[in-house]
């Protein structure tokens, strides 16, 4: 089983086709993979290097640039049966950053180094850089990330930025001085939801799968939020907040897998992948768990009371075993205006791929749409 998706925020109609071709192609990849005996850590990473090679979405080539102009990427795998998490943050040049992350798993799994020294499940920067290429020499460092559709994107909203803060600048020097910072901020429009480019771009995307042997694992990878501060860490680079699988162990701890997409920041401050996880394996269902997680831990959590919107999106898999059989329930959600999403079994001819989008009427970032599919019975 295979569950993909090409980030949570805003996807335009006119290259809808574009992307579930992306999504189509990564499931098919993945569970390919499965049916060769690879297990459930292969599948999420190839199937996000697929994601990662295509320059649409914001993940490898063709993602996000930074305030600099730079291109610097962020990815983490985690294992549902050995529970190891490996992730890079701030990498530059890695055209597959996932496979870094997922080096780092496996590393992580042969035990500690030379006088008990624990190995790293987090890497960041050129360090980053050295270490891959003393481990793995295979894996790509130096790749042209940068594309003309990126670069033309980067322009036009740096440009946007410039013209905004011209304006705020501007206005500000006409206000008067017995003013206070809230009447100033309303006067001159900080908040403007015209000049924001929060809702324009997807983030994150990500995989999760289980395996023949009925393992799970997770992956995530991005370049981070547009015109971002060159260094900034984002959630997929981070534990408990872009991925999380976890083995079934036993009738009361279900197994799961999650993989999540939005505004990194409001993702790390509720530790969003974990939430979502320790809310399903909770719950009587996958469904009515994430519901809980997404209502209760994001929307209304107090990390984030001092936000008006916020953007969010998952897709989780809840696996249960009871009688020798297995249960195996697929759940996505989403905050954000809509989400890619594909998925796939080894029963399935043809994978499943769509773009959910909110309901009509419904305010990005204050809205949840909800939907699954159970998968096994």
């Amino acid at each position: 089983m295979i569950a993909i998706h090409a980030g949570a925020g805003y996807h335009s109609e006119s290259k809808s086709d574009v992307y579930k071709s992306i999504c189509k192609q990564a499931c098919l990849l993945a569970i390919e993979a499965i049916k060769c005996g690879k297990n459930a850590v292969d599948c999420v990473t190839i199937a996000v290097k697929c994601l990662e090679d295509t320059p649409n979405t914001n993940a490898g080539i063709g993602s996000n640039l930074t305030m600099d102009g730079t291109v610097e990427c962020d990815a983490s795998v985690m294992d549902g049966l050995s529970l190891q998490f490996g992730a890079v943050g701030c990498v530059q040049g890695f055209q597959n950053p996932v496979e870094a992350a997922r080096l780092l798993v496996e590393k992580q799994k042969q035990g500690n180094l030379s006088l008990g020294r624990i190995p790293p499940s987090i890497l960041v920067g050129n360090r980053a850089e050295k270490w891959i290429l003393e481990n793995d020499p295979h894996i790509n460092t130096s790749c042209n990330l940068i594309t003309d559709e990126s670069k033309r994107m980067f322009l036009k909203y740096k440009r946007r930025l410039e013209l905004h803060e011209e304006r705020v600048n501007n206005k500000r020097r006409k206000i008067r001085q017995n003013k206070d910072k809230q009447d100033e901020d309303e006067e001159i429009g900080v908040t403007d939801e015209e000049d924001s480019i929060q809702s324009l771009i997807q983030d994150t995307v990500g995989a999760i799968a289980m395996d023949t042997s009925g393992n799970l694992a997770a992956a995530v990878s991005s370049g981070g939020i547009a015109l971002k501060q060159p260094g900034r860490l984002g959630p997929a680079a981070t534990y408990g907040s872009g991925c999380w699988a976890y083995n079934w162990s036993s009738d009361s701890k279900p197994g799961v897998a999650i993989a999540t997409s939005g505004s990194g920041e409001h993702l790390m401050k509720t530790l969003f992948s974990k939430e979502c996880a320790s809310c399903i394996q909770n719950m009587d269902s996958g469904s009515l768990g994430l519901s809980f997680a997404f209502k209760d831990h994001f929307l209304e959590s107090e990390f984030l009371k001092h936000l008006d919107c916020k953007f969010g999106g998952a897709i989780a898999l809840r696996q249960d075993k009871y009688d020798n059989k297995q249960s195996v329930e697929l759940i996505w959600g989403h905050t954000t205006d809509s989400m890619c999403i594909g998925f796939m079994s080894l029963s399935d001819k043809k994978p499943k791929v769509f773009l959910s989008r909110l309901p009509p009427q419904s305010i990005p970032g204050k809205s949840l749409t909800m939907e699954g599919r159970q998968i096994y019975k």
